[in-house]
């Protein structure tokens, strides 16, 4: 096999940042520079790094700027008017740097920590001083025996917290205090007070001139940093779900990078076969379409190659800000203090709230196989399009309930349930299953209802976003119901100059909603689709080459619709000109091939059910109508189909029962 045409582009899709073994690191760690943080400053995005490393970073962005775009994850930071060296460091941050860096001396056990008093004094040879006994946190100082007495006598010092170098290894004492919560405009004030309109620590000054009541709303900071710690627990515990989603994403685009890397290598092998199989004849035609073609598919990888690694870095950055948020959010609850709790709370919550409004995107499907056609009987000229074409979905039966006879078209709800058309003998009604497959109610067709179509066997049904059911069958019109299933009214769906009276003999059978939730119908009997809005306003209509028995509207707004009489699928547009047509799959034409229900994904999958013949469930590729591959063929009469929200699942009327298929 010829090797995979993968250059330069090929390089690793990697998350530009990685957590340390212990996670809670990242707090404290630099991801440029990978070290303790020094001299730590914060950004808006709660990442932390180094003075040095921001400066080092920001020197390639050039003189002027005043935004800075964070290292890990992109999030622009405005600076401040004296840039980089005038941000703020989160204290909770701060603290647990430096509790570190105390944790990491105390373990060591081969280094002496030495008295820092007596190198104050001017004995700076290790001879000279002795070795510590005790920390004190006040002067931030590590004391030897003698400095510990004179530290205890004098009247300034001797109410300074004492520990013992033994007590702070043990764990039973903290390894520092936090820092005095002073107010910076207001020199030597604390900050007892938070101002809930502003969302900052402030002092009793600030309480009466630049925070004042009743503008402002003030909570005594103890009570205030209490009911934020509860806001920040439970905005982190609700983002757990967002981290698993983005978790999910990375792993389906790494996923697709190495599909794309066979895909690449598969073609190429391909391309090679097809270049030694006419290299006598065609010498110099083939070396020619042989470049051009080493080109297209090179352009063709090049360009997903880096789609998916922005689609990568964007993820990760993502990713790795939700870490950060989420790992502060966590630890400053369970360990900070007040003040930090409330000086954080903003920057938090208001973090977690963007991450959680942020859309996030489903993974595409997955890449499917490049194929070379030939453009001339027996001339396989190379520089062919290259056609990507979705893989075969395979589907797995999960679920059957129901007890129908005729089950014909079939919708899935919002909240998982299922509503079905069934008809028997003189019984016409939509039955509704919960998602367990219980039957919930039944909606009478002929309820409320005189005149022709007031028996009327029910065919199509769908759900509207307004809560109304709309359904056909064997009439002239589209009946509507409310949500709990009350008969509302019912509508003919021709155009206005030719409108059905109750004497009309033509069929309304298929039904549908496009993306601006209008109804499109089918008449059988005069080969007429209609669009109405939901009050029964006429739109548009168009005459279509076959009987519309079922439809299905694409997300380009076009229309597909299928005849079972006719055996025949076509995509149509809003005039009805037939852009694509679906061909029967290999081995199914004639009677073998007799199309009823169809769906379509919002990825371009189209799913035809075959009822008679090679009965199962079809797929086709909605960009050139290309058939993919049988889905199931555990039905036995399939006649409605229809895709749950998610798309994850495929339900079918099969005749006298439900089936839910889980897909692959």
């Amino acid at each position: 096999m010829a090797a995979a045409m993968i250059t330069e582009a090929e390089a690793s899709i990697t998350p530009k940042y990685s957590s340390a073994d212990d996670p809670a690191d990242d707090l404290i760690h630099c991801s440029i520079c990978r070290e303790l943080l020094q001299d730590p400053r914060s950004l808006s995005c709660l990442h932390s790094f180094c003075l040095k490393c921001l400066q080092q970073h920001i020197e390639y962005a050039g003189k002027g700027v005043t935004s800075l775009s964070c290292p890990t994850c992109s999030t622009e930071t405005k600076l401040p008017s004296g840039g980089v060296a005038d941000l703020g460091v989160i204290a909770f941050v701060s603290r647990q740097r430096n509790e570190r860096l105390i944790r990491e001396k105390l373990a060591d056990e081969v280094a002496k920590i030495m008295c820092t008093n007596c190198e104050e004094a001017g004995d700076t040879s290790s001879s000279g001083r002795s070795k510590a006994v005790t920390r004190c946190f006040e002067c931030d100082e590590y004391l030897c025996e003698s400095c510990t007495k004179m530290h205890k006598t004098f009247k300034l010092l001797k109410h300074h917290p004492l520990f013992t170098l033994d007590e702070l290894r043990s764990g039973k004492v903290p390894l520092s205090l936090p820092d005095q919560n002073t107010c910076q405009k207001h020199k030597g004030e604390i900050l007892m007070f938070y101002c809930e309109t502003c969302d900052v620590p402030i002092c009793s000054k600030c309480a009466v001139i630049a925070h004042r009541h009743p503008e402002h709303k003030q909570a005594e900071l103890d009570n205030a940093a209490a009911e934020r710690s509860k806001t920040i627990q439970e905005l982190e515990k609700e983002s757990a779900q967002i981290a698993i989603k983005i978790d999910e994403l990375i792993a389906s685009n790494e996923e697709l990078v190495l599909q794309l890397k066979e895909v690449s290598s598969e073609a190429n092998t391909e391309l090679d076969k097809t270049r030694d199989s006419v290299k006598k004849q065609m010498l110099e035609i083939l070396e020619k379409a042989y470049k051009e073609s080493k080109d297209k598919l090179k352009e063709f990888k090049e360009k997903n190659l880096t789609m998916l690694r922005n689609k990568s870095d964007e993820l990760n950055g993502r990713r790795s800000r939700l870490q950060i948020t989420r790992m502060l959010a966590k630890d400053v609850t369970q360990k900070g203090t007040e003040y930090e709790i409330a000086a954080v709370y903003a920057s938090v919550t208001s973090s977690l709230k963007e991450l959680s409004e942020q859309k996030l995107e489903t993974p595409a499907p997955k890449l499917g196989k490049v194929k070379f056609r030939m453009i001339k009987p027996g001339l396989p000229v190379m520089n062919t399009l290259l056609e990507l074409y979705p893989p075969e979905m395979k589907m797995n039966e999960v679920k059957e309930f129901g007890n129908l006879v005729n089950g014909r078209g079939i919708v899935c709800t919002e909240t998982g349930s299922i509503m079905v058309a069934n008809f028997s003998g003189s019984e016409f009604y939509y039955h509704v299953y919960s998602d367990k497959g219980e039957l919930s109610s039944k909606i009478s067709t002929s309820s409320g209802i005189t005149g022709r179509g007031s028996a009327s066997s029910p065919w199509c049904i769908v759900l509207h976003p307004n809560g109304r059911i709309f359904g056909t069958g064997n009439t002239q019109h589209v009946k509507q119901y409310q949500g709990d299933g009350t008969y509302v009214n019912r509508y003919s769906t021709l155009s206005p100059d030719n409108v059905a009276s109750d004497a009309d003999d033509s069929t309304v059978q298929g039904l549908a909603i496009d993306n601006d939730d209008n109804l499109i119908v089918g008449n059988v009997t005069k080969k007429y689709v209609s669009i109405k809005k939901p009050d029964g306003t006429h739109i548009t209509s168009m005459h279509v080459p076959i009987k519309p028995w079922f439809i299905s509207a694409t997300s380009a707004d076009n229309i597909i619709i299928s005849s079972y009489e006719e055996r025949a699928v076509h995509v149509i547009d809003r005039t009805g000109e037939v852009l694509i047509t679906f061909n029967p799959p290999d081995g199914a034409d004639g009677a073998a091939w007799n199309p009823t229900g169809i769906c379509c994904s919002k990825d371009g999958n189209v799913f035809i059910a075959n009822y008679q013949g090679r009965v199962g469930v079809y797929q086709y590729d909605l960009k050139g109508g290309k058939y993919i591959g049988c889905n199931t063929n555990d039905v036995t009469q399939p006649w409605g189909l229809a895709l749950s929200k998610d798309e994850k699942k495929l339900a079918v009327a099969d005749n006298t029962c439900v089936k839910i298929f889980e897909i692959e």
